[in-house]
């Protein structure tokens, strides 16, 4: 069961339409009325207000060690701040340094520690009649073990992208081999399914926007563009605050829920080494956990099967997530084109 229960979800387009002036410009609003600590305010100038106060939590999320991170929530037409924080304790010290800092937004208080990037359990696997998403993979020599996020083509060439925690953990190169599924999960019967080709590697004590890695598939390795349980995805789409996701992971297979925040900033531990996430959302299910360790690279969908977002880490049952279309910019993947290639259809 996920240690968080929060039921803040809420549509993107859900507003009240009111006349009203804005507290911050002093205009008439011509729209949608959006609060700010119980201000109104129109679209344009709450984003001015959320930038302005993203930055000022990323400076002091860098200056206080007891606070993990934060995320962007939205409720009916009100703007505010989840704040994770390691100790009921350090909460009074952290709120006086909003307080100097002028926030000016509500904040939404939730104790945790640092997410550290754990060791799953074995999950016996055998090789997959077509590899393809929601499966097992790993880096051969280190013996990781993680999700298959998807199969994708540039040009003529098939490529599966996963995070590079997971099939180029530190000490990798390019041209190391990747095996599916894992070898602790298979350690006799794993297939090296191709060679790492691009990896976009965080870097320790600085800000991260992803965290991904391409292997390029070997020419006798038959692949699927579907993703176990989720079928074929059909292109990109960006998150928003309550927005309906699933993905299918190694360790939890399909599971279903929503956008709990996005504009997230966090400390993560990979391996002893602190991390900084940025510009990444939270996806949570008020069903149970919505991923556990060993899901790390999953593909997020929305529920047109369009991909939404790269499972890179998990938080007491949520997954903290790269947008997706980061990360295939990145990479130079052009959607929907990298999906549509004639293999096999996968069973579901």
């Amino acid at each position: 069961m996920a240690a968080f229960t929060v039921q803040k979800f809420m549509p993107k387009s859900y507003c009240f339409p009111l006349l009203s002036q804005c507290w911050y410009c002093g205009k008439e609003i011509d729209g949608y009325v959006f609060h700010i600590s119980g201000n109104e305010c129109d679209i344009g100038c709450a984003n001015q207000q959320i930038k302005r106060s993203r930055d000022i939590l990323g400076v002091i999320l860098g200056d206080v060690d007891s606070f993990v991170g934060y995320g962007l929530g939205f409720d009916k037409p009100e703007f505010f701040w989840y704040i994770f924080v390691e100790s009921q304790e350090a909460l009074p010290s952290l709120r006086e340094e909003f307080s100097a800092a002028q926030l000016g937004f509500s904040i939404y208080p939730l104790i945790t520690e640092i997410p550290v990037l754990g060791e799953p359990e074995m999950i016996p696997a055998i090789p997959e009649k077509f590899v393809q998403g929601g499966t097992s993979i790993g880096h051969l020599r280190a013996g990781t073990t993680g999700t298959l996020g998807g199969i994708m083509r540039i040009g003529e060439k098939r490529y599966a992208l996963a995070t590079a925690s997971i099939i180029a953990p530190e000490g990798s190169r390019i041209g190391d081999s990747v095996v599916h599924p894992s070898i602790p999960d298979s350690p006799k019967r794993g297939i090296i399914m191709g060679k790492l080709s691009a990896i976009s590697r965080m870097i320790p004590n600085t800000s991260n926007d992803m965290d991904a890695a391409l292997v390029e598939i070997f020419d006798d390795i038959k692949t699927s563009p579907w993703i176990k349980n989720l079928g074929r995805p059909g292109d990109l789409s960006e998150p928003h605050i309550g927005m309906t996701v699933r993905k299918s992971g190694r360790s939890t297979g399909f599971t279903e829920g929503k956008i709990l925040c996005t504009d997230v900033k966090m400390k993560v531990v990979i391996r002893n080494k602190l991390y900084f996430l940025q510009d990444h959302f939270l996806a949570i299910s008020d069903m149970g956990s919505f991923a556990e360790t060993g899901d790390e690279g999953s593909f997020i969908l929305d529920n047109r099967n369009s991909v939404t977002g790269l499972l890179e880490m998990v938080f007491h049952g949520m997954a903290v997530c790269s947008r997706a279309s980061l990360v295939f910019e990145r990479f130079g993947l052009v959607s929907p084109y990298c999906f549509e290639f004639d293999e096999e259809e996968a069973d579901d």
